[in-house]
């Protein structure tokens, strides 16, 4: 409660300020109006017309449906107290046919609400109450989204207020069968049969390793982008990790891979 009554008090004092949550939606596709009548998780609301909209581009590390955790509550909190009633625009990626529904039919989406001129997706990446996860079907925004993270990190708000929210390559096996962000050094990168391999150790065959499948690989390398030469690299990326020859990521977009130099 006392974590929900901070973070209310920043609100306050933002939404009070000159800086704005509006963003540049110019890679998306407006797709309508409606009126939000519900928030039912923190990650979903319904709109008078009936659809259920999923917040793109965001993930709340502590979020469990039945026991969700402080800062995934604070974020529910927050949209029930912004968005009910609110009339807000619909914002998705271009293609009608990829990436605006999920298997449940719900439809992913940034939201921007008209009145407060307030993007949902921004202000709760501005108070560190998410990471930003991009998917391959919905990449849009992801500077704008990698902007804010930034912010709310370097001034130690919310899942940023200690060093969990980054995982190094060393402990990415805690975190077998989730989503996670590992930041470290790429030891080595290699090709076998068009599919890439960067290596976060010594041992391969052990150690945390990120893959791209040769399907995705011209997302990688668009732009004069060469990952054979990612050698020693300091990277940040992030996804899904599973066991295969020790903790393993695979990514199919750029988005989920950042060069920090």
């Amino acid at each position: 409660m006392k974590l929900i009554l901070i973070f209310f008090t920043v609100l306050a004092s933002l939404l009070c300020s000159p800086f704005s949550f509006a963003e540049d939606f110019s890679s998306l596709q407006k797709t309508g109006k409606a009126t939000v009548v519900d928030v039912i998780t923190p990650y979903t609301i319904q709109l008078d017309s009936g659809k259920i909209i999923n917040l793109s581009g965001i993930h709340y590390p502590d979020y469990d449906l039945e026991t969700p955790g402080d800062f995934s509550l604070t974020a529910y909190q927050i949209l029930k107290d912004l968005l009910p009633g609110q009339q807000v625009e619909v914002w998705q990626t271009q293609d009608k046919n990829w990436g605006r529904k999920n298997r449940l039919g719900h439809e992913y989406a940034h939201i921007q609400i008209i009145k407060k001129d307030i993007w949902a997706q921004g202000i709760l990446l501005s108070l560190g109450l998410a990471h930003v996860r991009t998917k391959q079907r919905n990449p849009e925004m992801a500077e704008q989204m990698y902007a804010l993270e930034n912010l709310a990190r370097s001034e130690k708000s919310g899942i940023w207020q200690t060093g969990q929210a980054i995982t190094s390559p060393d402990e990415a096996h805690k975190h077998i069968g989730e989503f996670a962000v590992i930041e470290g050094r790429i030891k080595a990168a290699s090709l076998n049969k068009n599919r890439l391999y960067l290596n976060f150790g010594s041992n391969w065959r052990e150690d945390f390793t990120v893959s791209v499948a040769p399907e995705n690989m011209r997302n990688f390398t668009e732009n004069g982008l060469d990952p054979m030469k990612w050698n020693n690299k300091h990277v940040q990326v992030r996804g899904y990790i599973r066991s295969y020859n020790g903790p393993f990521m695979e990514i199919n977009h750029r988005e989920a891979l950042i060069l920090l130099e």
